[in-house]
């Protein structure tokens, strides 16, 4: 009886041993779960906080910046004159605490570290970002090709017109070299009794172009802006051009070099190829940038300058001189593709024959008859440019080519010419005002255009107070972080979080 009590008890040892390791086995196993799941949930806590800190930051993104030119990008200056890494690490730390320590069980997080930080910039180099941006919503684009054939129509007509002011001074040095002495004997003798005075509508072009560029293309009443805005102290400094010349209208070698000038000036660089991306962004230029045709854009805002296409297409510092380097391209367009149109039309130029043969007669030259003839031909085109260039300052539109209907000047006009004749076109037909400088805009240099254009950005939102050291070099739009922190339980957690725009 003894000895089978002391079995019981040894197999009742036996079962409480086994029940003890089992317990211990499944507690531990327990707690592991339990750690492992703390340390889980704590790391989704301190992503999620990592998540809201990236987010946070990004989310304070520019307002003018948005609201003026529909761009998103933070200002990485954070009120300073330069970009403020410092202010930004602070900031991400402070909020990535403050979220992880509303979670439970994770109070330690206001010992958390930013162990890393890096900034993807607005204005990469590439123009990648900046690009995105202000074509995320214009998809359209413009017909391939469209602007070419305009550029190589207005370069063959260029090119044609200096050819045969060429030809015709060749063919006049042979006459002149073929002259008897018969000849020159009759080119002394007196003029005639009875002396016609023959009307030069050279002089009064010339009157009205020596009072300078804008006198002569702005219609009259037009009020010219006189804003000046100096831009030395942008992200991405651009110098400016101008263009000017003086002209005489009776010289066929000043005459030629105009035409040789020319040449250059809508000469398509590199951009032209790249039909997408630089049709949006003409079409955004449009929707946000003011020009001198009085077009106010969706968002009105102060600005810098009043003109600001032509800034973008100039680069100088005033309105007066941005103004005076486009028109004098426009006035270069328009004056080439007039030529051509009175270069096809036999009427037009029988009329312009028989004034010059009464001109060279009157000085008797009469071997400068077709000389005079090229130069009053170019006169025409000249002051009919002139006129085109009032028309589309005015609000109307000007065919790339005219025809009959839309020539505007008559000769006999130019016979009998005053100032207040060149504002009297109203055409409704062609391309207007803006159109035109979407056309130069195409012709540029892309990197002279965007960095223009991030000069009046920046310019203009400085002019709010609150934003008076803002730069666009500064602008951030992406950034990536680690973090840091302490799990209560021994180990660190370590996680990081990349987002942008």
């Amino acid at each position: 009886m003894t000895e089978k009590r002391k079995i019981s008890g040894l197999q009742s040892g036996q079962v409480t041993v086994f029940g003890a390791l089992l317990f211990m086995v499944v507690f531990s196993l327990l707690a592991a779960q339990y750690q492992s799941a703390l340390y889980y949930m704590q790391k989704a806590s301190a992503e999620r906080a990592a998540r809201l800190s990236v987010e946070s930051f990004l989310a304070g993104y520019n307002r003018p910046l948005r609201d003026y030119y529909q761009i998103l990008a933070a200002d990485g200056g954070r009120g300073q004159r330069h970009f403020y890494a410092q202010g930004i690490e602070e900031e991400l730390l402070s909020v990535f605490q403050r979220n992880l320590q509303a979670v439970p069980g994770m109070e330690s997080g206001r010992s958390a570290q930013l162990e890393d930080s890096a900034y993807t910039l607005f204005i990469d180099g590439e123009w990648d970002f900046f690009l995105r941006e202000i074509t995320l919503n214009r998809k359209g684009k413009l017909a391939e090709g469209i602007w070419d054939g305009i550029v190589d129509l207005w370069k063959g007509a260029n090119s044609r017109t200096s050819d045969e002011l060429k030809e015709k001074q060749e063919a006049q040095k042979q006459a002149e070299a073929g002259k008897t002495e018969t000849g020159k004997n009759e080119e002394t003798e007196g003029k005639p009794e009875n002396e016609v005075q023959i009307f030069d509508p050279r002089d009064f072009l010339a009157e009205i172009w020596n009072q300078g560029i804008l006198a002569a293309a702005c219609p009259e009443g037009y009020d010219l802006s006189e804003k000046t805005c100096p831009m030395t102290d942008v992200s991405f400094p651009e110098a400016g051009s101008r263009m000017d010349r003086v002209i005489d209208f009776k010289d066929d070698s000043s005459i030629l070099g105009l035409l040789e000038s020319w040449k250059g000036i809508l000469d398509n660089g590199p951009g032209i190829r790249e039909t997408v991306s630089d049709a949006a962004v003409c079409l955004y230029i449009r929707d946000v940038f003011a020009d001198a045709a009085q077009r106010t854009p969706a968002i009105e805002h102060e600005r810098v300058l009043d003109y600001e296409t032509e800034y973008i297409l100039a680069g100088n510092e005033s309105d007066r001189e941005n103004l005076k380097t486009v028109l004098w391209k426009l006035i270069a367009f328009r004056c080439v593709m007039n030529m051509a149109h009175l270069a096809m039309s036999p009427d037009k130029s029988g009329q312009v024959q028989e004034t010059a043969l009464l001109i060279s007669s009157a000085l008797l030259l009469p071997q400068f008859t077709e000389i005079t003839a090229f130069l009053l031909k170019m006169a025409w085109a000249f002051t009919e440019a002139l006129a085109d260039c009032r028309t589309l300052l005015k609000g109307g539109k000007i065919p790339v080519l005219k025809d009959d209907t839309s020539w505007y000047l008559t000769w006999d006009q130019m016979l009998h010419m005053d100032r207040h004749i060149l504002d009297g076109n109203d055409s409704r037909e062609g391309l207007d005002y803006a159109e035109y400088l979407r056309l130069f805009l195409f012709l540029m240099n892309r990197e002279v255009k965007y960095r223009r254009m991030t000069h009046l950005m920046e310019k203009n939102i400085r002019l709010l107070p609150e934003y008076s050291h803002f730069r666009m070099a500064d602008c951030v739009y992406g950034i990536q972080a680690a973090f840091c922190c302490p799990t209560g339980a021994g180990a660190d957690c370590r996680v990081q979080m990349a987002l942008s725009y």
